[in-house]
């Protein structure tokens, strides 16, 4: 079984996770604002990779 990792799906997932690493670190330095965007964004990309993946 060859599992191909340049796929949207896998380049989606490994860019939001980043994403929402950042999220992380701006919402614990009490920068809501930028935290907030950033969860979006982050959670965005997931969402789009998890419907990649389930097509």
């Amino acid at each position: 079984m060859d599992i191909d990792f340049f796929t949207p799906q896998w380049i989606g997932l490994a860019l939001s996770l980043p994403v929402m690493y950042a999220a992380w670190h701006e919402y614990s330095a009490r920068n809501t604002r930028d935290a907030k965007l950033l969860a979006g964004f982050g959670v965005g990309g997931l969402l789009l990779s998890a419907a990649g993946f389930a097509l």
